[in-house]
């Protein structure tokens, strides 16, 4: 007897076999089908019970493994040495050195500063991992490795741009306004520095007078700004009318794509007056006598530094007469520029030394024909004195022809209220 129940059979013609058919099924075939039914249960209710005790030895399994969280980090700013760092986190003096070892390979660790930032990483069990330092926007890593030596890296800082506007109107001082606004300190010097051509900040600043930047910040994940850089400015002033600089390819230029670095600066010192202007007549203050002076005179105290109003050559460094301590420079475009009554000369002024714009030079003082601290400063134009106070503040560069059109519509959309 077959041990399978009696189904239906077919031959290989898929009709039913003639001897096997259609029959009626006897008892032992019933008896047989109950015992094959009743396996087949105990076979399911045994996998199913296999299955619930192996869910319950996994479980039990998981609840005694430990599953660290990835991390925890200690940060801070470089405020004492690597050592002390690394020793209030708790490192190991072993984890100590090779820590230090592995930095050193990169970084010169006495270059350090609190401006730099620090993040040590460890394990949820306190199992040192890794430690890096952010540096000009450089990420220097030591690394533990499994068989307890360390190896490093570097890695680029991926920062991010964030685009910043400001406005606000002048009350006692640039500086004091542009703080008030949020502006950070960094962005107010730049913003001086960039119009240093075309407004005396001392002088010429007025209640009243209007203020607009638009400067950009990199910031770090940390959300440290590692850098800014002004894009657009504005100053709308009383004695300075609409002056506007725009930040392109590098340099900074007006509304009409003319460079705000003139050939000169606006006077070559911090002066508090001018005590004598330019003149072909004027009566000498010692020798009472009327005479032609061919410079410019400022008032200033004893020890204010002077500086070259632009690049060039210095040609004489000596007393001279009247003029006391004396400083005459060479320019390109045929401009000679004179420094009289110094108290002394910046270290390193002589005869063939280059000097660049803004570059201290000498000390006012009060030396020669003099009566009182103040700087004797004359100019020549191919040979000829001229009135420096008079004289157009000459663009040094300008942008170029090809790039007018992406420049006009690049400031348009930055600082719109310039134009």
């Amino acid at each position: 007897m077959s041990m399978w129940p009696n189904y239906h059979r077919h031959n290989l013609t898929g009709r039913p076999h003639p001897g096997l058919g259609y029959a009626k099924s006897s008892n032992r075939d019933s008896g047989w089908n109950t015992r094959w039914a009743a396996f087949t249960l105990t076979l399911c209710a045994s996998v199913f019970l296999v299955l619930i005790i192996y869910d319950i030895l996994a479980s039990r399994n998981a609840s005694n493994t430990v599953f660290e969280s990835p991390l925890k980090v200690s940060s801070g700013t470089i405020s004492s040495s690597l050592g002390a760092i690394l020793d209030s986190n708790k490192l190991s003096p072993g984890e100590a050195v090779g820590v230090s070892a592995a930095l050193r390979k990169n970084l010169n660790l006495r270059r350090l500063t609190p401006e730099d930032e620090y993040f040590i990483v460890f394990s949820t069990a306190g199992t040192f991992k890794y430690m890096y330092i952010q540096k000009d926007l450089k990420h220097y890593f030591a690394f533990r490795k499994p068989d307890g030596s360390f190896s490093n890296s570097v890695k680029p800082v991926k920062v991010s741009a964030v685009i910043s506007r400001s406005s606000g109107t002048i009350g006692s001082s640039l500086w004091e306004s542009m703080n008030a606004q949020g502006v950070a300190a960094a962005v107010v010097l730049d913003f001086a520095d960039i119009f240093c051509w075309s407004v005396d900040f001392l002088t010429e600043v007025r209640d009243g007078d209007r203020f607009e930047v638009v400067y950009e910040s990199m910031v770090t994940p940390s959300g440290k700004v590692v850098t800014r850089r002004i894009l657009a400015g504005l100053y709308n002033g009383h004695e300075t009318g609409r002056k506007a600089a725009f930040d392109f390819k590098g340099g900074y230029y007006d509304e009409k794509g003319d460079s705000m670095h003139s050939f000169f600066l606006r006077a070559p010192l911090q002066y508090r007056r001018i005590s004598s202007y330019f003149s072909q007549a004027r009566r000498h203050p010692i020798l009472k006598i009327v005479r032609s002076h061919l410079g410019i005179d400022y008032a200033a105290p004893s020890g204010t530094p002077v500086s070259a109003v632009a690049d060039g050559t210095v040609t004489f460094a000596a007393w001279r007469g009247g003029f006391g301590r004396y400083v005459e420079i060479r320019h390109a475009k045929g401009y000679v520029t004179t420094y009289g009554h110094l108290s002394r000369f910046a270290k390193g002024i002589r005869v063939g030394k280059r000097v660049k714009q803004g570059e201290l030079i000498a000390y006012v003082g009060s030396t020669g024909l003099s009566t009182g601290p103040h700087l004797d400063f004359r100019i020549k134009e191919t040979g000829r004195f001229v009135n420096f106070l008079k004289l157009k503040r000459r663009s040094s560069t300008g942008v170029a022809a090809r790039n007018k059109t992406g420049f006009m519509t690049a400031a348009h959309e930055l600082l719109p209220s310039a134009f």
